[in-house]
C-alpha cells in the first residue's frame, strides 16, 4: 500500500509538547491495542515501545527532538529525519502518517485536538502541511479518504499540500 508522507511543519499544527503528551497518553490508555503488523505479526502498542527499548513516561519534549530548525528549510531531506520522534521512524509511523494500520487514526485525533484549542481560542490559525510525492494515482483519494473518515476540517485550519522537489 502507497504511503502519503505527512508533516506537520514548524509548529504548524502542533508542537513537540502536545505530541508528547498525546504519546504518553495514548500508552496509558491503550498499551495493549494492537497498532502495527509485521512479517504478518500484529504488534500492540507496549510491543513497539519495548522493541524500541523504550518506556514512554521517561520521554521529554528534548528527547523527541521533533522540530524544525534553520538547517531543515529548503532541505526536505533533513527535514524528514528530524520528524522520527527520538529517530525512530516506528514512532513517526503510528503517531505522524495517515496511512498506517490505524488508518491515520492517532495524527487525525491529534489534529483534532489541536483544532479545537484553535476554534476555542477563536482568532487563531495554522496552516497544517501534507507532503504527497507523485508517486501514485492513489495518492488524492487516499489523503482525501482520511480528511473525510476523521473529520479533520476545521475553520481555523488552512491545509496545504506540497509536492517537495527531491
Amino acid at each position: 500500500m502507497f504511503q502519503v508522507d505527512t508533516h506537520i511543519h514548524a509548529a504548524a499544527c502542533m508542537n513537540q509538547k502536545h505530541l508528547l503528551r498525546f504519546i504518553k497518553h495514548t500508552y496509558q490508555t491503550e498499551p495493549d491495542r494492537t497498532v502495527a503488523e509485521k512479517r504478518g505479526r500484529k504488534i500492540t502498542l507496549r510491543q513497539v515501545f519495548d522493541s524500541l527499548h523504550m518506556d514512554p513516561y521517561d520521554l521529554t519534549v528534548d528527547s523527541l527532538d521533533v522540530h524544525a530548525g534553520r538547517q531543515t528549510f529548503h532541505r526536505f531531506d533533513k527535514f524528514n529525519s528530524k520528524y522520527n520522534p527520538v529517530g525512530a521512524s516506528e514512532l513517526r509511523d503510528l503517531y505522524l502518517k495517515t496511512e498506517n494500520y490505524l488508518g491515520g487514526e492517532y495524527f487525525a485525533r491529534m489534529v483534532k485536538e489541536v483544532a479545537r484549542e484553535l476554534e476555542e481560542s477563536k482568532y487563531q490559525y495554522s496552516e497544517p502541511r501534507l507532503s504527497i510525492y507523485g508517486r501514485s494515482p492513489e495518492e488524492w483519494p487516499n489523503l482525501a479518504h482520511w480528511f473525510i473518515q476523521h473529520k479533520v476540517y476545521s475553520p481555523n485550519m488552512r491545509w496545504i499540500i506540497q509536492v517537495p522537489r527531491i
